[in-house]
């Protein structure tokens, strides 16, 4: 009888789509269906590390189109709409009965009623951007629904659905493939390369001051370390490692959402990403190698919690993750990173301890003009800049760096060097800038710059108070003053005045700026405003032609407003 039930549960597994997730007994199982009618491909995984985020859902290939249908996963309604030419672009949030929400970006075109709603309420507010609650139950869909077509809007580097699942109330993501969707997965994470890192001044590696990569050999699920020699650490030491995961029908790199660290057998450093809150999601500049990522794009996961890091990934972490070594002896060094269908990989490696040598190398003496504490707000002032960083902004303290240089051509202030582009900030700080030789006439277009190498600006607004220019940067590097005198640039694509347009489905025009950049756009046919989709990454502004566009002869108007107020014009007859 014992044999006959095993047999059947044994049974029952293999007939399983798929692997079944780590989290198969927290969360329903196949109670949604797919968003899409292919076979789920990854082009991006739930926790990716990002620039400045965790990626906070999958990425479903879409085979390099647009336009697929994209069905609602479960009964429910729709909660929060969003348009944007930046973010995901054209999202939709459903909630469900069973406590969750699900998100769709990244759309070309909501469908049915839905799309009427929106439309409707563009309309009434004349704008094209929106991000609205919706009535509980006035839009409802059911499983399987049509209820947009697959796109690559907002902030997408191609064609793609992003797709989440949030807890209802909370509004913290989890991954979406704890949910039993049909993803097969049974290639183990790839591990690439290791870090290691002297955490402070009197330690070392491989007599180096300098952290040191090192590349691996190996595959499957089993590493080793390239070097052919034991690395030699010394001191207060810390590591990471570069990996990455592979589902069995996708070649794209995704991220890993376990990893583990040990030395000599105990357990120094875990982490596992499954849900998280997205006032979190910037913590991640403080898990990752952050100057390797920003002048690399290369993901090296430092098994290391900064004092302000308050993230809640973490398992067991011993010391913050860092690891003395001042004996004479060596010790074992054991990575495991794990997938969310349980396949793993280990990197096994040894190093040799030698005790401190207790000097202080002479590239470590501090350099900086004040020390910044973590845990406090700090306050930097000169005679023609002022920086507040709040206490949330730095993951540990900092021995701040600042130096002025001469104003460079095109700038009304000298160049303010602020720390480096390599130390990240996790909230807004405050930078004011006192102007030189700016004239009064220019003072309302004038506005702070990032300058980056080759003198490029980058702007970053700014408001007038008491003689200096204010604004808030989220990024240390080099700040200045410049004015935009210019007003945006309007060129049409596919129309001309007295254009006849019979037969022709949309009007299409280009908008740039030189410094400020796009604060609106306001189309008007015969004087009434009319709805223009604005793809902000490729400078297109489109009127898809409706009803509002009258038979006959037509006024066309689109004004073109920057960041400082300058506006362009382009006006045309248009015959219908």
């Amino acid at each position: 009888m014992t044999k006959l039930i095993l047999f059947s549960i044994l049974s029952w597994m293999l007939l399983l789509p798929g692997n079944l997730p780590v989290g198969a007994d927290k969360y329903p199982q196949h109670y949604f269906r797919s968003p899409v009618d292919i076979p789920i491909s990854l082009a991006g995984s739930f926790g990716e590390l990002r620039k400045n985020h965790f990626h906070s859902g999958i990425d479903i290939r879409t085979g390099g189109k647009t336009g697929l249908p994209v069905y609602a996963v479960a009964d429910g309604y729709v909660a929060r709409v969003f348009v944007s030419p930046s973010g995901f672009g054209k999202a939709l949030y459903i909630a469900h009965a069973n406590g969750y929400t699900t998100v769709y970006g990244h759309l070309l075109h909501f469908n049915g009623a839905i799309g009427s709603w929106i439309s409707r309420q563009q309309y009434s507010q004349e704008s094209f951007a929106l991000d609205m609650e919706v009535p509980k139950g006035l839009l409802k869909v059911k499983k399987g629904e049509v209820i947009a077509l697959s796109g690559n809007a907002g902030a997408s580097a191609g064609p793609h659905l992003h797709f989440e699942v949030r807890e209802s109330g909370s509004q913290e993501v989890i991954n979406p493939l704890e949910f039993g969707f049909d993803v097969p997965d049974n290639t183990p994470p790839k591990i690439t390369a290791v870090k290691i890192y002297p955490f402070d001044a009197s330690a070392l590696v491989n007599s180096s001051d300098k952290a040191l990569m090192f590349g691996v050999t190996g595959g499957g699920n089993s590493y080793s370390i390239k070097s052919p020699d034991t690395v030699n650490v010394s001191g207060n030491i810390i590591f990471g490692l570069e990996t990455t995961d592979f589902s069995d029908n996708s070649g794209m790199k995704n991220g890993v959402p376990s990893l583990s660290l040990t030395v000599d057998n105990e357990q120094v450093y875990s982490h596992h990403l499954e849900k998280f809150a997205f006032a979190n999601t910037r913590y991640v500049n403080s898990l990752v190698d952050y100057p390797l990522l920003i002048h690399g794009n290369r993901k090296v996961q430092r098994s290391y919690v900064a004092p302000n890091n308050k993230n809640d990934i973490y398992g067991k972490v011993k010391s913050r993750g860092i690891v003395s070594f001042t004996d004479n002896r060596a010790h074992k060094i054991v990575y495991t990173v794990t997938d969310l269908y349980s396949n793993s990989s280990r990197l096994v490696f040894w190093v040799r301890s030698h005790p401190p040598s207790g000097r202080r190398p002479e590239n470590k003496i501090e350099k900086g003009v004040q020390m910044m504490h973590c845990t406090e707000d700090n306050h930097f002032v000169r005679n023609d800049v002022v920086l507040d960083i709040p206490k949330e902004a730095l993951y540990e303290d900092l021995d701040f760096e600042y130096s002025s240089e001469p104003q460079v051509p095109g700038t009304y202030a000298h160049l303010h060097r602020l720390q480096n582009e390599d130390t990240p900030l996790h909230v807004y700080c405050s930078l004011s800038v006192k102007p030189t030789n700016l004239p009064k006439e220019l003072m309302d277009k004038a506005l702070i710059v990032a300058v980056e190498p080759g003198h490029r600006f980058y702007a970053k607004g700014g408001v007038w108070e008491k003689g200096f220019l204010k604004t808030q940067i989220r990024d240390f590097g080099d700040y200045s003053i410049a004015v935009d005198t210019e007003p945006p640039v309007i060129r049409p694509v596919n129309v001309k005045t007295g254009k006849n347009l019979r037969g022709q489905g949309s009007i299409m025009m280009k908008i740039s700026d030189n410094l400020s950049g796009i604060k609106s756009w306001r189309g008007t046919m015969n004087g009434k405003w009319i709805l223009m989709d604005y793809d902000a990454k490729n400078n297109l502004l489109t009127y898809f032609i409706d009803e509002h566009m009258a038979k006959g002869k037509n006024n066309f108007l689109l004004v073109v407003t920057d960041g400082v107020g300058n506006q362009g014009r382009y006006e045309a007859v248009l015959t219908r």
